[in-house]
């Protein structure tokens, strides 16, 4: 055996017989909406995705969740628009945002706030995206966001 071989079977110590390397390379494509606050990287499945808009400032809803920023009207919709992507209270001094993605969920329309947004596309990931996973992009690491569950969580 030489050098290579072995250093082979170390860096691959799941590979077993049988297992091509294209088995062990696979991966999942997702077309996903890349976006930047508060000087982190996000994304969102670019499916949920309802429009980009300039930032208007969301009118203060008394008694709401603190992870709720405020409400806008956007098209004759209500979206709530949360203080932070990852559905969070938002950041100390709350960062600056110059563009609200809308998203679409069963119960409603969700605003998240973005200082940056990139282009959509297909990004290649290792496993399957899950709220507040973080992967890898030609861009840099970003957290993924759902905000599916959003709408439950701010009511």
């Amino acid at each position: 055996m030489t050098g290579t071989d072995e250093l082979s079977e170390f860096l691959e110590p799941e590979a077993g017989p049988g297992v091509s390397e294209q088995q062990q390379r696979q991966t999942v494509v997702c077309d996903l909406l890349l976006f930047e606050y508060g000087g982190h990287s996000f994304a969102v499945l670019a499916e949920c995705v309802d429009s980009v808009v300039p930032w208007k400032a969301p009118a203060v809803v008394p008694g709401a969740d603190a992870r709720v920023r405020g409400v806008i009207q956007d098209r004759g919709r209500i979206v709530v628009v949360m203080a932070h992507p990852t559905g969070q209270q938002g950041p100390g001094g709350e960062a600056d945002a110059s563009r609200i993605i809308i998203c679409t969920t069963p119960r409603g329309h969700i605003g998240l706030p973005a200082s940056v947004t990139h282009n959509v596309g297909p990004v290649e990931l290792t496993v399957e995206p899950t709220a507040y996973s973080v992967h890898d992009s030609p861009r840099g690491p970003f957290t993924f966001v759902d905000p599916m569950p959003y709408c439950d969580r701010a009511s």
